[in-house]
């Protein structure tokens, strides 16, 4: 059976450091609060639901002992290094690799509502290709798969662009991968996206996302009366 690890990728949840494209109308306060759900909606399901090995990959580096506050004392905590993301995205794949993992997956902390069959499609990709990508609407991704790493695979990616998903196929590519595509999902990026993240957690009805829940309720709640005031 398959050992597969899983990175999940996030940053501490300090006021005005994370989320900034939510404010306005968010406050920084409000949307480190999102952050801050979303990570340990995500550790919560990575550990007790979700057929994977996680890991959480964190920044700043001598943010560890904040996020064991965070997520409690189970989590294995990595720190992301120095670099670009693609280099701290490699540095961490080629680790997990060398540890023996056969297969990884890599999320960031910005799509908390990714369903469970959408690490199963991935899983299943990655029998017949060596890369599998969960694509954005925005044209980034939300999900990384591979079967193996190469130190060029991330390198001269335009991250947190409309280009960074077709960029990264081409990469791909060039490296002599195989490439697969699964099903679209989204992360949080916009005002929208929390919006439809309240939609998906309401229709799920699951327990463990009762703290995302009400902080998105809150926050939405809060900024539409802003909305509202202004206008006044």
């Amino acid at each position: 059976m398959p050992t597969t690890g899983l990175l999940i990728f996030a940053k501490y949840p300090t006021p005005g450091e994370v989320m900034t494209r939510l404010c306005p109308p968010l406050t920084h306060e409000q949307a480190a609060a999102v952050q801050r759900a979303c990570i340990r909606l995500l550790c919560e399901r990575a550990f007790r639901v979700w057929p994977v090995c996680p890991k959480l990959v964190v920044s700043p580096d001598d943010s560890e002992e904040a996020f064991r506050e965070l997520v409690g004392p189970y989590v294995p905590i990595l720190p992301q290094g120095d670099g670009d993301l693609g280099q701290r995205l490699t540095a961490a794949a080629t680790a997990v690799f060398a540890a023996g993992a056969s297969e990884l997956m890599i999320i960031g902390s910005d799509s908390p509502t990714i369903p469970q069959d959408r690490l199963t499609a991935a899983q299943s990709a990655l029998q017949c290709s060596d890369v599998v990508i969960g694509p954005c609407d925005d044209g980034g991704f939300y999900l990384l798969a591979l079967k193996r790493m190469h130190d060029d695979l991330l390198t001269g990616i335009d991250w947190s662009t409309n280009r960074a998903a077709d960029q990264t196929r081409e990469r791909a590519s060039a490296c002599g991968f195989s490439v697969a595509e699964i099903d679209p999902w989204y992360d949080i990026d916009r005002f929208e996206d929390l919006e439809r993240t309240l939609a998906d957690i309401r229709s799920g009805n699951e327990l463990d996302d009762f703290e995302l829940r009400t902080t998105v309720e809150s926050a939405l709640a809060a900024a539409k009366k802003r909305k509202r005031g202004a206008k006044t």
